[in-house]
């Protein structure tokens, strides 16, 4: 099966650009291969379209606004009522476009991993960072995917029917190899796997901010692999692993003081510059060109609320005085957001153009990751409850910050953390996965538990003659 895919140069400057270069990489053409991935710049191109292809399954239809329009944190159109209702169907055109763009991601890094080790003939040391690189592009996909379609994945059922683990470049349905689905245990395992073991290969910078902010480091690794352990609710490792983000502050991560720095307005789509509080963000303000299909839809679909906007409840919720609240949540008026002028929207994502520089993983998220698992394994923790102030405070200058006379048992420490998590990582996409992970109903009624993962395209049951199972619940 012949694969042709278009080279992009998101590395080597401050820009990523489609390249009229075509490459076909089956695994029959072993000389075209040869020649690409024997050299560090061909080999760095391949990377550049791996996480290209990330950037694209995360940004592009529902993969990560399902995190948040599916909880009470947004309001959205009709036409997203089967997500929220847990009525979604095989046939699904977004849940297929969905799986169809990370395994697409996977197999981009697959074929890095596999061809920079077989034919690659530069330095050593960097042909061991690409393929790490690579490696954190599909712990990174695989865990979205896990999250979405895994039965059991948030909610410790790890024998439960997770996803196919490619972790070889695919080669076709007609080969008769078709992969059955792992275990959610099997498909954590292999994620952590390629996090430990590649983790020492990354570098701890790019060289500059832009690359350092929008490609895997060992920092960017530890975090993603603390934000999995705590899915796992493997707590103590999970705190470990945030620690290794947090021993590297401030020298490399930083807590960005202002709101208004750490998400800029930036109506006209220009170059935005990333804060240390980054750890990985998907830069799309530095496309050179819409033509590249990159344009994610999150900005315009927040900027003009033609799907999601604010729940008026969500912005009730915030305590008095939370910068949150008042400077990254507003209502529309005749030049932002003039399309629904009554509904709110949010400055995370802010130009009509859909560019930005989408959060993937930030500091503030680690700190509460560490929080909670220390809450979680030591109870009423004085350090647990100084990380959650480091959050709190930035936002809610004016507030008592907590001690730990405030919290009478674990639990009101996590369920406070909890809240911050809410308020401080609103739109990100995380909050349905909380509200999963921790037995909380998605909405009111509650849908049921076999409906908060997806359906399995039935395309892709079909076309492996039955060997992926769909499942639980969907026809």
């Amino acid at each position: 099966m012949r694969k042709r895919i278009q080279y992009l140069f998101i590395l080597g400057a401050v820009a990523v650009t489609a390249c009229n270069r075509q490459l076909d990489l089956a695994p029959e053409d072993t000389l075209v291969d040869r020649e690409v991935f024997k050299s560090e710049a061909g080999s760095e191109q391949a990377l550049a379209e791996a996480y290209y292809n990330l950037q694209e399954a995360v940004t592009s239809n529902i993969a990560y606004t399902i995190g948040d329009f599916t909880t009470p944190n947004l309001h959205h159109t009709p036409f997203y009522d089967a997500y929220t209702l847990g009525e979604t169907t095989p046939a699904d055109d977004g849940v297929l476009a969905v799986w169809t763009n990370y395994f697409k991601a996977i197999n981009t890094a697959n074929n890095v991993m596999l061809k920079v080790q077989q034919y690659g003939n530069f330095d050593e040391a960097k042909e061991q960072q690409f393929i790490a690189e690579a490696a954190f592009i599909r712990a990174y996909a695989y865990l979205d995917l896990l999250k979405l379609f895994g039965e059991g994945a948030l909610t410790n059922q790890l024998d439960g029917p997770g996803l196919p683990l490619q972790l070889t470049p695919f080669e076709g349905y007609n080969t008769g190899d078709v992969i059955p689905r792992s275990t959610c245990g099997k498909v954590y395992e292999q994620i952590v796997k390629d996090l430990e073991d590649h983790m020492a290969a990354l570098p701890e910078t790019h060289g500059n901010e832009l690359k350092t902010r929008s490609r895997a480091t060992r920092g960017g690794a530890a975090a993603l692999l603390a934000r999995t352990l705590l899915y796992m609710r493997r707590y103590e490792d999970a705190a470990d692993a945030a620690k290794l983000v947090l021993d590297k502050t401030p020298a490399l991560y930083a807590l960005t003081p202002n709101l208004m720095q750490l998400f800029p307005r930036n109506e006209n789509g220009s170059a935005q510059n990333l804060t240390p509080e980054y750890l990985l963000a998907f830069p799309v303000s530095h496309m050179v060109s819409s033509s590249t299909s990159a344009n994610n839809h999150l900005g315009g679909t927040y900027y003009f609320k033609r799907s999601f906007w604010v729940n008026k409840q969500f912005l009730d919720a915030f305590e008095p005085g939370d910068l949150r609240a008042s400077q990254l949540i507003f209502q529309g008026d005749s030049i932002h957001n003039f399309e629904m002028l009554n509904e709110l929207t949010t400055f995370k994502f802010n130009n009509s153009l859909g560019r930005d520089n989408v959060p993937a993983i930030r500091l503030a998220e680690v700190i509460l990751i560490r929080a909670e698992a220390l809450a979680r394994t030591q109870g009423v923790d004085a350090e647990a409850v100084a990380l959650l102030n480091d959050v709190r405070n930035r936002s809610v200058p004016a507030a008592t910050p907590y001690t730990t006379n405030d919290f009478a048992s674990q639990d009101e420490l996590v369920t406070t953390i909890l809240q911050q998590r809410r308020f401080e990582l609103a739109f990100e996409g995380f909050y349905r996965y909380d509200l999963i992970r921790t037995g909380q109903p998605l909405r009111q009624p509650d849908i049921p538990e076999n409906k908060k993962v997806l359906p399995i395209p039935q395309i892709e049951i079909d076309i492996s003659n039955g060997v992926l199972v769909q499942n639980t619940g969907y026809k």
